[in-house]
């Protein structure tokens, strides 16, 4: 079994956790760079450009398939 390890660097307390998500889109933004640290990548067709919807949807402009940044969260 491999071991889990955590690489990123979590805020140390309430004040840095305010900073870092201090509103939606610094939210997304880190749960974006944390499901593709190499950037968006389609799990379908493996193309790389995309747009993002209306309902926070990352839309590959190859296939159109419809990935969510938060699918697969807890």
């Amino acid at each position: 079994m491999s071991e889990f390890i955590i690489t990123e660097d979590f805020p140390d307390n309430q004040q840095e956790f305010d900073e870092r998500f201090s509103d939606e889109q610094a939210c997304y933004d880190y749960l974006f760079r944390m499901r593709w640290p190499n950037g968006f990548h389609c799990p379908r067709c493996g193309h790389t450009d995309f747009w993002m919807s209306s309902r926070g949807l990352c839309i590959c402009c190859r296939c159109e398939y419809h990935q969510s940044i938060t699918a697969g969260t807890h």
